[in-house]
C-alpha cells in the first residue's frame, strides 16, 4: 500500500503553488543579480583602466612641455654665447663694424641654424603634443562611455537588489499563510476522521482492547502500551474487499520487503498518520500487524474516511 497524499484543499494548493513559483522566480533572480554583478565589475575595470591611460597621457605631455623648454633655453644660451665670443661687441653689427666679412657671414649662419633649431623643435612639439591632444580626447570620450554603462549596470543592479527583496517578502508572506492554511486543513481533517471512527464504533458490536491482537494472524500483544476499549466498527464494502486483496483476512500479515504490514498493508508511515488523525496517539510507533483487529479496522476506517480509496490505489477493490 503507497503512503497516502491527502487530498488538498484548493487554498492550500494554491498557496503550495504560489509558493513554488516564488521559489523558481527568485533562483532565476539570483542568476540575473550574479550575472548583473559581472558587467557592473567588467565595466568599473573599464573606467579604471581608462583613468590609468588618461593619467599616462598627462603625464607624458607634461613631460614634453618640459623637455621642450629646457631645449628652448639651451638652444637660446648656446646663440648668446656664440655671439659674445665672436668679439667686444655682440651680434653682427659688431663683426660688420670691425670689417669682418667673413665672421658676420658665420655669426649670420649660425643665427639661422639657431632659429630652425629653436622652430624645429617647437614644431616637433606641437605635433607630439596635438597627438597626445586627441589621444587625451579620445580617453575622455571612452572613458565618458565607460562611465555611463557603469552607471547603467549599477542601476540593473540595484533594481534587480530590489526585486529579490520583493520576492522574498512575498515569499514570507505566503509562507505564513501556507502554514496557516495547512493547519487549518489538518484540524478539520483529524475532526473528520475522529468523527468517522466514532460513528464506525458506534455501529460495531464487538469490544476489544489496545493491547490485544486478534484475528488471523495469531495471539499476541502490540508493542505499544494498551489503549482505550474500542469497539470493532463495521467495515464499508470497500474496506472488506481491501482485506481480502491485501491480505488474505490475514491481520497479521507482513510483506515479503518488510514494509507493509497487517491486513490492509499499512505502511508505518501511513499507519501513524492514520493513528494521530484518529486520536489514537497510542498507535503511533506501534507496528500495524502488531496491533489488534479492532485497532487496525479503526485506523483503515479512518484512512478512509481522510483519502478514500487513493491510499488503496491499484489493487483490484479500486481498480
Amino acid at each position: 500500500m503507497l503512503v497516502p497524499q491527502r487530498a488538498a484543499a484548493d487554498p492550500v494548493g494554491a498557496l503550495k503553488a504560489q509558493a513554488k513559483a516564488i521559489a523558481q522566480k527568485l533562483v532565476q533572480q539570483q542568476l540575473e543579480i550574479d550575472a548583473y554583478q559581472q558587467q557592473y565589475s567588467v565595466a568599473s575595470a573599464r573606467v579604471a583602466a581608462d583613468a590609468q591611460a588618461i593619467a599616462q597621457v598627462d603625464q607624458q605631455i607634461a613631460q614634453d612641455q618640459q623637455q621642450y623648454s629646457a631645449d628652448t633655453v639651451q638652444v637660446r644660451q648656446l646663440a648668446i654665447t656664440s655671439y659674445m665670443n665672436g668679439g667686444a661687441l655682440t651680434g653682427a653689427d659688431a663683426a660688420l663694424f670691425e670689417g669682418n666679412a667673413e665672421e658676420v657671414q658665420s655669426a649670420n649662419e649660425y643665427d639661422a641654424i639657431a632659429t630652425g633649431n629653436i622652430n624645429n623643435a617647437l614644431d616637433q612639439l606641437q605635433s607630439a603634443q596635438a597627438s597626445l591632444q586627441a589621444q587625451q580626447a579620445a580617453l575622455h570620450q571612452q572613458q565618458a562611455k565607460d562611465q555611463s554603462d557603469q552607471t547603467a549596470k549599477a542601476t540593473a543592479l540595484g533594481q534587480a537588489n530590489d526585486t529579490e527583496l520583493a520576492m522574498q517578502s512575498a515569499q514570507s508572506l505566503v509562507s505564513g499563510r501556507l502554514a496557516a492554511a495547512v493547519a487549518a486543513q489538518t484540524g478539520a481533517a483529524d475532526a473528520a476522521a475522529a468523527a468517522a471512527v466514532a460513528a464506525a464504533q458506534r455501529g460495531g458490536s464487538k469490544p476489544g482492547h489496545g493491547g490485544t491482537k486478534a484475528g488471523p494472524g495469531g495471539g499476541g500483544t502490540t508493542g505499544g502500551a494498551p489503549g482505550p476499549a474500542i469497539g470493532d466498527p463495521t467495515l464499508p464494502p470497500f474496506l472488506q474487499c481491501v482485506v481480502q486483496a491485501e491480505s488474505r483476512g490475514n491481520y497479521g500479515a507482513v510483506s515479503p520487503n518488510g514494509m507493509y504490514m497487517g491486513a490492509f498493508q499499512f505502511s508505518q508511515s501511513t499507519w501513524n498518520f492514520a493513528a494521530r488523525a484518529a486520536g489514537l496517539l497510542y498507535l503511533i510507533g506501534v507496528p500495524p500487524n502488531q496491533a489488534s483487529k479492532p485497532e487496525q479496522d479503526t485506523l483503515a476506517v479512518a484512512l478512509f474516511a481522510l483519502d478514500g480509496q487513493q491510499p488503496w490505489l491499484g489493487d483490484r477493490c479500486s481498480a
